[in-house]
């Protein structure tokens, strides 16, 4: 059975803005058809990629089209506001809480933000940084 990769927002943006590992995460997706982010990824992401203009935003909105958005629902907000550590910043704990959610279906939470990494270790998620 497929697993899902849950991709935050740092792998989302190399996907849109070619950057050093955005090859191999392509790759390395290509593999895993099952994509899921939390619902505040699109918000984080399209703010991100603003700048880079009208084609990065369409780009960031065909990705959104292809993964399954988990709503912040009050019971991921309550998970969240309780994980360790207590030094995870708000929105890294929303994606961890969402992660979390997805339960046994879950291959890898996909990050390139190194608090992200230690978060998920912390909560025993396995994580993936293709590079």
């Amino acid at each position: 059975m497929a697993r899902v990769a849950y991709l935050d927002s740092s792998a989302i943006v190399k996907l849109i803005v070619p950057e050093a590992e955005s090859e191999a995460l392509r790759a390395w997706l290509a593999e895993r058809p099952l994509r899921a982010t939390s619902a505040i990824a699109r918000t984080e992401v399209m703010r991100a990629i603003r700048p880079e203009g009208s084609d990065a935003i369409a780009a960031a909105r065909a990705i959104f089209l292809a993964v399954d958005l988990v709503s912040v629902s009050d019971s991921i907000m309550e998970a969240a506001a309780m994980l360790p550590p207590t030094t995870l910043r708000t929105l890294d704990a929303i994606h961890l809480a969402t992660a979390v959610s997805i339960g046994e279906d879950l291959g890898a939470v996909v990050t390139y933000d190194h608090r992200m990494v230690e978060g998920a270790t912390k909560l025993g998620l396995p994580t993936a940084s293709p590079s």
